[in-house]
């Protein structure tokens, strides 16, 4: 079983960034902030389904499926973080 660590100090701010951004309806904004975190932490599965998140926002389901997979395959033996990449999942297959 793996235990997924947390987001880095580096990675958290980049994360609220995108946030923020996105919250605001700046995507393309909240996209290059997310992928800077991923860029220092490429195995953390909740920037790819903050990703993920942004693109199911866009509406582009295939990419927010194929990141919510992503996120899933990282997130092996965390609970709550594979069911939130298996709800994100879902909610691209809905449209």
């Amino acid at each position: 079983m793996r235990i997924v660590p947390p987001v880095s100090p580096a990675s958290q701010a980049l994360l609220n960034e995108s946030r923020s951004h996105s919250a605001a309806g700046r995507y393309p904004q909240a996209v290059a902030a997310i992928e800077r975190a991923i860029r220092i932490e490429p195995r953390q599965p909740v920037l790819w389904l903050e990703l993920g998140n942004i693109r199911l926002k866009e509406g582009d389901f295939l990419q927010a499926e194929s990141l919510g997979r992503k996120a899933l395959s990282l997130s092996a033996g965390d609970a709550a973080l594979s069911a939130r990449a298996q709800q994100l999942i879902s909610a691209a297959k809905k449209p």
